[in-house]
């Protein structure tokens, strides 16, 4: 019974780290619509400040639209009333050499 209770208790905290793979974000919120719409405006800012970092102080809100399970609109507001929109898509990505699958999310202007 003790083999059996540190087996499981070994394979709870092995697949916890294998799940969140040193992220602080818990694997569920990550792969839930929240954490995609999350990721979606930040990879969008992020985008934007490359092309335009002059307009890093200029942006008042952000909405996003989620279409699909993979797919979301981004509109970006800037403090003269006009936008900045974005399509994003998520899809599975394998890294660590192909041992760790993990959402990614894209977004183009």
């Amino acid at each position: 019974m003790k083999k059996l209770i540190i087996v499981t208790a070994l394979l709870t905290l092995s697949s916890f780290t294998q799940a969140s793979n040193g992220s602080k974000t818990p694997l569920s919120l990550k792969n839930s619509m929240a954490g995609f719409a999350s990721e979606s405006i930040e990879k969008s800012t992020r985008l934007l400040y490359r092309l335009s970092p002059q307009v890093k102080n200029n942006i008042t809100g952000a909405k996003v639209d989620l279409l699909t399970n993979t797919d979301s609109i981004v509109q970006i507001e800037h403090l003269d009333g006009t936008t900045t929109t974005f399509s994003c898509f998520r899809f599975d990505d394998w890294s660590k050499g192909g041992t760790v699958l993990k959402k990614e999310v894209v977004c183009r202007k």
